[in-house]
């Protein structure tokens, strides 16, 4: 529900207060919790404006780039960190956040939001994209899926992208050549 995350994050304050760089953080960049919790300072490549994700449920490192927000969050908490530090720490000890399930089950509980698990942030990013019109290959890509078929829940064939897609098959717009089948005996005699 659109009103669900506006709700969300004005609760977090106080002793939940952690949780209100990791949860713009989740939504925009769609890293898994485990991902995000062992972000260390020299994972955010602020030249290049990427984050650098090691130690994925895929064994295969990635790259997300970051938006505006999330970049303006990880220039706020990196400022003071030297690079093997973690982004993310526990505003009570000091050392990096091992999980958030307790603190963000308040949260959602304060904010009378049911239902709501941290998986469902990083499920939010994709099916953002999806509604945005990104393929399938992009947002798998930024997920993190090995399989492009786990991407395929966060896409749907929209009216508008349908019109779009049909309106890129105009002559008019592209001004490409004919998608044509190479003759096999004409491919093999052009090498001979």
């Amino acid at each position: 529900m659109p009103e669900e995350e506006p709700r969300l994050r004005a609760v977090l304050t106080g002793q939940r207060a952690h949780l209100a760089d990791l949860v713009p953080v989740a939504i925009g960049t769609g890293l898994r919790k485990n991902e995000l919790l062992m972000l260390r300072a020299k994972h955010i490549d602020f030249a290049r404006g990427l984050i650098l994700v090691t130690g994925t449920k895929t064994r295969k490192n990635r790259e997300v780039p970051m938006n505006s927000e999330v970049r303006d969050i990880m220039l706020r908490v990196c400022r003071s960190k030297s690079v093997e530090d973690h982004v993310f720490v526990s505003p009570k000890t000091g050392r990096h956040l091992t999980d958030v399930k307790r603190a963000f089950h308040g949260a959602c509980a304060a904010a009378k939001i049911q239902g709501l698990v941290w998986h469902d942030l990083r499920a939010t990013f994709g099916t953002r994209l999806g509604e945005a019109g990104f393929d399938a290959f992009t947002i798998a890509a930024l997920m993190g899926h090995s399989n492009v078929r786990t991407t395929q829940r966060y896409v749907r064939a929209t009216e508008r992208n349908k019109r779009e897609a049909v309106q890129a098959a105009m002559l008019s717009s592209r001004g490409h050549n004919l998608a044509t089948r190479v003759n096999a005996m004409t491919q093999n005699s052009a090498v001979a």
